[in-house]
């Protein structure tokens, strides 16, 4: 059984794996943003995020938060910019198709809306394609 999309469980796995995984860290070396993901319309009747910090191709801390759905704060385009570069909002189900490869990235960027400093992610975008195939490489569940 895999862990679930915007979970405790999924983020105690990535912890762990940038430790052990040399290739990850090899393949995130550099790769700094501060990333709000929210995934709309969850299983349970949730909106979900992911509070992302990854410093020099290091997790420094991923957040989860969980909201009943629909919340405004959450899908809103407004975020705390000295928190975040960016706020990335879509369907749970869109999310958790880019996270497991049945999507690609240029695929779903036509179904989400991102917010803030996109220059910032369009420069690391081969980071942010690595991270996108780390995690299609666990056992994710919606």
């Amino acid at each position: 059984m895999g862990s679930a999309l915007f979970s405790e469980e999924l983020r105690n796995e990535c912890m762990k794996r940038q430790s052990l995984d040399p290739e990850l860290r090899n393949r995130l070396k550099g790769l700094t943003f501060r990333l709000l993901l929210v995934g709309m319309d969850a299983p349970g009747g949730e909106d979900r995020a992911l509070a992302i910090n990854l410093q020099a191709g290091q997790f420094i801390n991923v957040g989860v938060i969980k909201k009943p759905a629909p919340n405004e704060e959450l899908r809103s385009p407004n975020f705390d910019k000295g928190k975040f570069d960016a706020k990335v909002v879509g369907d749970h189900m869109t999310l958790y198709e880019l996270v497991s490869g049945k999507i690609d990235l240029l695929q779903a960027l036509g179904r989400v809306q991102i917010h803030g400093n996109i220059t910032n992610l369009t420069v690391q975008a081969p980071g942010f394609i690595a991270l996108i195939e780390f995690l299609a490489t666990m056992d994710i569940e919606p």
